[in-house]
This record gives structure tokens, sequence and C-alpha cells, in this order.
């Protein structure tokens, strides 16, 4: 089991490493940022609340705050590469969700082929949607805590 948890948490470290932080910490204060303005300015609150009833989820309203908590939490998450993979698999969700409950719905209906195509990557989820992947697959790089949990992990487990 440890094992699992070791390769879950652990990164190669290469000479990419410095775009990857860069990405992870930016993407990461985004999302906190954006979840955080979600729970506590008002306006935004009513923005979420309403997204969420033209998105036709069920229980708007605890969505809205269910949404916007786990956009902070899993942001702060990803700006101290502390559980990468997890917290870019939770915002992947939640993008795909967004994009298939609303954005997508953004792109004009009698657009085909490669111009929906277009319109599809205009939409913020989508490159959202990438960078997850992105942070899935390589996890938080060697300056995120991941890295110093794998070392606290028993040997044998590893």
């Amino acid at each position: 089991m440890t094992s699992i948890i070791a390769r879950f948490l652990s990164t190669r470290s290469g000479r990419y490493f410095l775009p990857l932080t860069l990405i992870r910490i930016s993407f990461g204060l985004f999302f906190f940022a954006s979840g955080l303005n979600k729970l506590i300015q008002p306006d935004n609150q009513q923005a979420m609340l309403h997204t969420m009833i033209e998105a036709g989820l069920p229980y708007p309203a605890f969505m809205a705050t269910f949404v916007a908590g786990n956009e902070t939490l899993f942001g702060l998450l990803l700006v101290f590469g502390l559980l990468t993979r997890l917290s870019s698999l939770v915002l992947l969700v939640i993008n795909i969700v967004a994009l298939i409950t609303i954005g997508i719905h953004q792109i004009p209906a009698d657009v085909t082929g490669l111009e929906w195509y277009s319109w599809l990557l205009y939409l913020p989820e989508s490159v959202y949607i990438l960078l997850c992947i992105l942070l899935v697959v390589q996890g938080c790089g060697p300056w995120g805590l991941d890295r110093h949990l794998v070392r606290l992990l028993p040997e044998a487990g590893r």
C-alpha cells in the first residue's frame, strides 16, 4: 500500500521542473483566489449560485459553496505542491463538469468541424483541463511538498 502512495506522491525531476513549478503555483493561486472570492464576496456568491442553477445541477446552493470550497482548498494545495495529483484530479472533474454544463453552450450552434474545435479551445475550461492533466501526469515537480512526503514513507513500502 505504501508503494502505491509513494508512487502517487513521487515526481520525476528533470529539466522541465521550472516551467512545471510555475504552472503549478500560478494555476493553484488562480483557483485559490477564484474559489475564495466565490466564498466571501456576495456578488460572486450570487454569480456562482446563478451558474449552478443555469447548469441544472442538483442542490445549487450547496453545490455553489461545495465547488468554491474545493477550488479554494485544492488550489491552495497546488500552490504548496501538496497532494498535487489528487488536487489536480479534483479540479479536472470540476472543469470537465463546467465545460459540459456551461462552457460548451457558448459555442455557436451553427459552427462545425474545425471551427467548432477552435471555439472549444478558446473556452478557458479547455485550457484548465489540459493543465490539470499535465499536473496529474507530472506531479508537483522537485519544488513541492509531495516530494518530501515520499521521504516520510517507510523504506519497505517504496
